[in-house]
């Protein structure tokens, strides 16, 4: 018997981008299969974000826009997944380029699937765009892989590119609105769902035909993120720590190893100065989320 593939809604956050988020648009447009609908999450100026959504939707995407006024890419997305009409979500970065494929992979991977899922995939660089020339969030694994028990969280995936259940990702309290661009937090509100996700019991897969292509940053961009990137995992292991779990402890052990091999393994290339960088604003995150009081996550998911 033919399995059933799932509807899927693309949620998509933006701020004040209409030229990213109309070739994220146009990329969806492009694709093999059309998404049941794309809900934009807007917390920006909606006259900017509003003709955008209107011009897809007239082309023939089924995307409505959802004025967001909460701040922070957390609250943004956990507004969007409520909006949608679908089983499953399919999250993608307003900077990305979704692969032809990209829904069919979600539709073709959750029809498979035996129970609550997170799908998570590759995310490759655009071409440089002049100064633009800094690969971000950079995800190459040709290989599947499959976790039943949370693993150190950046193993998973990134926030940019990923699908989930959506009654898995309400079940979890969704995004913890303390962490993730634009809140306190700065980051890490990725790592710590797909962690709280997959304790809860959801398989996490990687599935590396789940493709999208990231916009590529200034070197100036790169560095200023390094900082805020070690800030955002510090605040989300302090906000465990506060919360009482212990398992914070050996994921920090792991990310301070992590991040001193990577620093000597690209030190002819400026790479201890970068990981200083992600260890001050670790050190400086930890603190913050220790201060974080307990069941403060999000209010509103």
């Amino acid at each position: 018997m033919e399995q059933l593939q799932p509807t899927v809604t693309v949620v998509i956050s933006t701020l004040d981008r209409p030229r990213q988020l109309e070739r994220c648009l146009e990329a969806l447009l492009s694709a093999t299969t059309l998404p049941a609908e794309v809900v934009v999450v807007n917390q920006g100026n909606p006259e900017q974000t509003g003709p955008v959504v209107a011009a897809a939707r007239h082309r023939g995407l089924p995307a409505t826009q959802v004025v967001q006024p909460r701040w922070g890419l957390s609250a943004s997305q956990n507004a969007g997944v409520r909006a949608a009409g679908s089983e499953v979500v399919a999250i993608v970065d307003d900077d990305c380029v979704p692969d032809q494929h990209w829904v069919d992979v979600v539709c073709r991977t959750f029809g498979a699937a035996s129970g609550p899922l997170l799908l998570t995939g590759r995310v490759l660089p655009l071409p440089a765009d002049g100064d633009r020339v800094v690969p971000l969030s950079v995800r190459e694994n040709p290989a599947p892989m499959v976790w039943t028990r949370p693993p150190r969280p950046w193993h998973i995936g990134t926030g940019g590119n990923f699908a989930v259940t959506r009654n898995s990702y309400l079940a979890v309290g969704g995004n913890d609105e303390r962490l993730g661009t634009g809140s306190p937090g700065r980051g890490g509100n990725d790592l710590d769902l797909f962690h709280r996700l997959v304790d809860s019991g959801v398989a996490a897969r990687y599935e590396p035909d789940l493709l999208v292509r990231h916009e590529r940053a200034t070197v100036a961009e790169h560095l200023s993120r390094r900082s805020s990137y070690g800030f955002g995992v510090g605040a989300m292991l302090g906000i465990w720590l506060r919360a009482r779990d212990l398992r914070a402890l050996g994921v920090l052990l792991a990310w301070l190893r992590l991040r001193a091999r990577v620093g000597y393994a690209r030190r002819s290339t400026g790479g201890v100065g970068h990981e200083l960088r992600v260890l001050g604003g670790t050190i400086a995150g930890l603190l913050h989320g220790l201060r974080c009081r307990p069941g403060e996550r999000a209010q509103h998911a």
